[in-house]
Formats: C-alpha cells, structure tokens, sequence
C-alpha cells in the first residue's frame, strides 16, 4: 500500500511538474511571440511614419519652394523678361536637390528653362488649363526613379499678380478700387528625392534588422530596446509635425549613435538646409521687390520731367494742377500761374546754332528753379514756353517773383551767352480772376496774359483781368 501511494504521488509529482513546465514553455513562447509581434509593429510603425513624414515634408518643401519662386518670377514675368527668369531659375536649380525649373506662359509656352536634365519634362501645360495630367496646380506629383534619371516630385504652380481694379456702380459713380488676381504664366519645378529616399531606406533597414535582433537575444531586452526606440520616435515625430507646422527653427533633440540617432541627425541636415533654402528665397524676394520698387520710382520720375531741361513736363504739370486748384478751393487760399516764353527765341537759335538754343533752354530752367520755393512746380510746356504754379500766391506776390526771375535770366544770359540778346515776357494769371473750376482755365488766363504782353512790344509783364 505504502509502496503504491508512493507510485502514485511520484507520478502525480512527474506530471505536475510536466504540466508546470509545459505552462512555462507555452508562456515563454507566448512572451517570445508578443514580444516579436511587439517588435514588428514597432518597426512597421516607424517605417509608417518614417515614410509619411518624409513624404509630407518633401511635398511641403517642393511646394514651398515653388510658391516662393513663383512670387520670385511675377515681376520678370509681367515683363516678358526672359533672361531674368532664366538666372532666376538657376539659381534655384545650383542645388543638387532640385533638377530643373520650366517657365510658362498662360498658353503653355516655355518662357525659360534652367534644368540639368531636360529627359525630366514631359509634357507642355498646353493652353493654360488649370489641372496637368491628373494633378491639380499647386500638388506635387512623384515621378518614381527610372533609367532615365532618379525619383523626384514635380509640381505645377501659377504665377500671378495681384492688381488694382476701378470701377463704377449702376449709377455711374466710381467705387472703391477692387482687387484682382491676374495669372501671368505658371512654373514648374522638380524636386530629388532620391537621396532622401536612400536615407530613408538604409535607417529602416538598419532599425529593423536591430529590432529583430534585440528581440531574438532576449525577451527583457526586446521590452526595453521597445521602450527606448518608442520614446525618440515620438520626439522625433513631434518634431517632424512642429517642423511641417511652420516652425523651421525647430531640430530633434535625440542624439544616440544608432538609426534613430541617423535619421535624427539626417533629419536636422535636411531642415537646416531646408530653413537655409527659405532664408535665401525671402532674403532674394526682398532683393526683388527692392529692385522693382526703386525702378519703377526712377521710371516715373523719368517719366514726369523734360529730358533736356530737367524740369517737369506738361503732362506731370496738369496732374499738380489739378489737386492744387483743388486745395485752393477748399481752402480758399491764393493760387497763381505764370506762362514765360523767350523773346525771339528763334532767331537765337538759328543764327547761333541749336546747341546755343539749348543752353538758353537749360540756363532758362535753371534760371527759374533758384528763385522758386520747394512748394512751387515748374515745367516745360513745349519749345520755349515754361510754365510756374505758384500755390499760396496771390497775383502780386506773383508779379513780384516774375520781376526777379526776369532781371537774373538777363544777367546770366548776358555773364554766361554774351553774343545772345535775350528777353522774356511773362504772362501772370491768378484764381482770384477766374470763376471755372476747370484748371485748364488757370493756365489760359495766364496764356491770354503773356499774348498781351508779346503784343505790347514783348520784355513785359502782364496780368491776366477777371
């Protein structure tokens, strides 16, 4: 009995402990199977995300940069100017990131091209529709490697120019300027993403191959090692979508000497250069918009004064009048005009020669200007007629000023161009003599004024009567 109670507890005895270790190794190999499941999500997780974010961060830049260009190249290309868009292009393109830039036309014209690889263009925007291919404007496309050159994304933006337009309502009044969106051409760019998709692909591998590693050694290992891949991935995930959000400053705080450590620091090298690459396209817009700005100054300033003498010309001239009668109006303040013409001009200039005549002309400007205040606008009416606005001015302060600028034309004609005999007679008319509101009639009272004075022998002064 004693003999088969011992049988029986010792075979009880085996198989517990049979059973206790067959539930050890069915939980081991559950811990194992969870821990490499665990280790293969992390990893697809991180090649997920890995793949997302530098997908998204490329299609930001490529777009980025193409709006910038786009702004960059409105000006030249209002202007039609070629070979500007063409330096434009390369400078963007000096890069390796960035393959080539293609300007077009509204009617799908190539303006400019600056490209290391025309093979990359491959087909016209083709009378200006708004969608190429399947893509809309504005939406990067990925074109994957091929033998003909390496993958890259290319995208299709519009370039266009925000003006002023006047109106009027149903009544015919005029209204407030509105704003229009005029489209001058369109742009197109494409971006390499090959090295970055190389990057990509060498720490996915380098990641998973850890992974798996990690998690054959040992389970406790594998947990921890998952634990320590978890935590910079998120921060560097962070980082990622701060960085997309605008924040170009932002760079991942990871440093390790593993693949995350890699793709923490090829991530900072690429918004370095990224940050660098906005830096310059603003740096050079701001150059740009500074050149248009101070050409299209000097342009209007060319534009208002007589190219011989320096003053301003007669169409600049009506513009300063009207605003000044104007003000004169509404303020009831004095307003005076003089018309001066030289006397036998003509005959100065044919018996001394034209080059004489237009040193009579300029010291004639120069004559009037220094003795006029800054508020005072003279101009050049045409041959040898000049013309003085004079606001503030009452008719005989106005004769008083004529006077002066009639006794020192004679002295520098006479010190400067003594072979020359030259008078000057000055017609004066005055606001206070007119009752139109048209400012034409200003400068006809004062034109009427220098006919009496001419014809009551010339070298005279006369004043326009009510």
């Amino acid at each position: 009995m004693g003999t088969s109670e011992s049988n029986t507890a010792g075979t009880l005895r085996n198989r517990f402990t049979e059973t206790l270790l067959g539930l050890q190794f069915r939980a081991t190999c559950g811990v194992v199977s969870l821990t490499f499941a665990m280790v293969a999500l992390v990893c697809w997780l991180f090649v997920a995300m890995t793949a997302n974010l530098t997908g998204r961060l490329q299609r930001h830049q490529c777009t980025q940069l193409s709006a910038m260009l786009a702004h960059a190249a409105a000006g030249a290309m209002e202007r039609g100017d070629a070979h500007a868009l063409q330096t434009l292009g390369h400078q963007f393109t000096s890069p390796d990131s960035l393959l080539f830039v293609v300007f077009f036309d509204t009617a799908g014209k190539v303006v400019a091209t600056a490209d290391r690889d025309t093979a990359h263009l491959r087909q016209p925007l083709g009378q200006g529709l708004a969608v190429v291919g399947d893509q809309a404007l504005g939406t990067p496309e990925f074109i994957p490697s091929s033998a003909s050159g390496p993958a890259y994304l290319e995208v299709t933006y519009p370039i266009n120019k925000l003006r002023s337009v006047e109106g009027t309502d149903e009544q015919g009044e005029a209204i407030a300027p509105q704003k229009r969106m005029d489209l001058l051409g369109y742009v197109r760019l494409g971006l390499s993403v090959e090295h970055s998709l190389q990057e990509e692909s060498t720490s996915i591998d380098l990641v998973t191959g850890t992974a798996i590693l990690v998690g054959i050694v040992t389970v406790p290992l594998g947990f921890i090692i998952v634990r320590r891949v978890v935590e910079p991935i998120e921060e560097l995930s962070a980082v990622t979508g701060e960085f997309a959000a605008g924040n170009l400053g932002v760079r991942s705080r990871v440093r390790r000497r593993d693949e995350i450590g890699k793709l923490a620091a090829a991530f900072n090298r690429m918004a370095n250069l990224h940050e660098q690459n906005h830096n310059q396209l603003v740096a050079l817009n701001v150059e740009l918009e500074e050149r248009v700005n101070r050409r299209t100054r000097q342009l209007r300033e060319l534009a208002s004064r007589d190219p011989l003498t320096g003053l301003y010309n007669r169409r600049h001239f009506n513009e300063v009048l009207g605003h000044r009668l104007a003000e004169a109006r509404r303020y009831q303040t004095p307003l005076s005009c003089l018309m001066l013409d030289l006397d036998d001009f003509k005959n100065a200039n044919d018996t001394h020669g034209h080059q004489v005549g237009d040193e009579l002309l300029m010291l004639t400007a120069l004559t009037i200007t220094s003795q006029l205040r800054a508020a005072d606008v003279a101009a050049r009416f045409g041959g040898d007629e000049f013309v003085v606005l004079l606001p503030q001015t009452s008719c005989s302060r106005a004769r008083t000023l004529s006077e002066r600028i009639a006794e020192k034309l004679t002295a520098d004609v006479h010190a400067q161009l003594p072979q020359v005999k030259l008078t000057l007679s000055i017609g004066i008319g005055s606001l206070q003599g007119i009752d139109s509101d048209d400012p034409d009639e200003l400068v006809r009272a004062a034109d009427r004024a220098l006919y009496a004075a001419k014809s009551e022998g010339k070298n005279r002064i006369a004043t326009a009567t009510a």
